[in-house]
């Protein structure tokens, strides 16, 4: 293997020798194949948006990326080529709303050199001091989006899953075996953030990660819950404040879109009713473990400032204000 320090590269000398060295956390949301309801990347380009961040690492894409077999976007004015979009995967330090630090790899998933890579990412872990490491997915499942979002939670050391509100679960479609409360195993196509939580875990760095359970209706729609679903989650296991307000907005705002276009359709709303009342009948039988997933709910925070907004929105209603008819 070629030395793995030779598929990135630091940025400004300045910004390295700024980065704090203690209890760093890096968040990682590298979307590939399926990023189910393109929630990986509506997070993690919220979170640039919201967050104060810099660049501090940038790997070759050149060694990394297949270009015909997922070709970079092109714009062509009718006469050129205006640009040729060809991806970035980046390591940005970033800032939370709590002004706390912490490392942010984003970028599409590679389709080559996946071990090299992961050593890659190991080196950095460790010349950064990182704590913890933290992955996004997004799956397509059969669950109706009417009902709260479940959300698959994996580590490389069970005890990171003891956190109130997540425990250890067993993989999509599966129940735990009838004699014993471990999960039976399952093989599935594996997703470049499996193999770097399964060797950070052989080079004794603890790593964790959520897959929120996206309709699979919605795969190819953006689907603003799921990534909404994602954030809460890992702003609670990294222990960091991320502004999920405005996201919340944008949710809601398409979940009100799809529920009109769904009134229009007929085969798709007798499709999410049956799957509600396969929902409910797990939900509440003696099968419920077969979930799999640990629920998506506002925190307290959240619920607490859209109140405060709908009073805002509300105040000074009355039998002269038109809001009031």
């Amino acid at each position: 293997m070629r030395d793995p320090r030779d598929l990135y590269r630091f940025e400004d000398a300045e910004v390295l020798a700024a980065v704090p060295r203690t209890g760093l956390t890096l968040v990682h949301a590298l979307p590939g194949l399926v990023d189910a309801g393109s929630a990986c990347r509506i997070a993690s380009t919220y979170l640039r948006d919201e967050l104060r961040h810099l660049r501090l690492v940038t790997f070759d894409m050149d060694e990394l990326l297949d270009y015909r077999g997922s070709r970079p976007q092109a714009v062509f004015d009718g006469t050129s080529y205006a640009s040729v979009d060809i991806p970035e995967l980046t390591l940005s330090l970033m800032y939370d709303e709590a002004d706390r630090p912490f490392l942010f790899l984003d970028g599409p998933e590679p389709d080559l050199q996946w071990r090299r890579l992961s050593e890659a990412l190991i080196d950095l872990v460790e010349f950064f001091d990182v704590e913890r490491v933290v992955g996004m997915q997004a799956v397509p499942m059969a669950v109706p989006h009417t009902r709260p979002i479940g959300l698959i939670a994996h580590a490389n050391d069970p005890s990171l899953l003891g956190r109130p509100g997540s425990r250890p679960t067993p993989a999509p479609g599966t129940a735990p075996a009838a004699d014993s409360e471990e999960a039976a195993e399952i093989v599935v196509p594996a997703a470049f953030g499996a193999l770097l939580e399964h060797e950070l875990g052989r080079a004794d760095h603890p790593a964790m990660g959520y897959a929120a359970q996206i309709p699979h209706y919605l795969t190819r729609t953006d689907f603003p819950a799921g990534a909404l679903a994602l954030l809460r989650r890992v702003s609670d296991a990294a222990g960091l404040d991320l502004p999920l307000v405005h996201l919340g907005d944008l949710t809601d705002a398409a979940t009100v879109a799809l529920q009109g276009t769904l009134a229009q359709n007929d085969e798709v709303r007798q499709i999410v009713t049956a799957l509600e009342e396969q929902y409910d009948s797990l939900s509440e039988g003696e099968d419920a473990s077969s979930l799999a997933t640990t629920m998506d709910l506002p925190t307290a925070d959240e619920i607490g400032e859209h109140f405060e907004r709908f009073l805002a929105d509300h105040d000074g209603d009355g039998p002269d204000d038109p809001r009031s008819w």
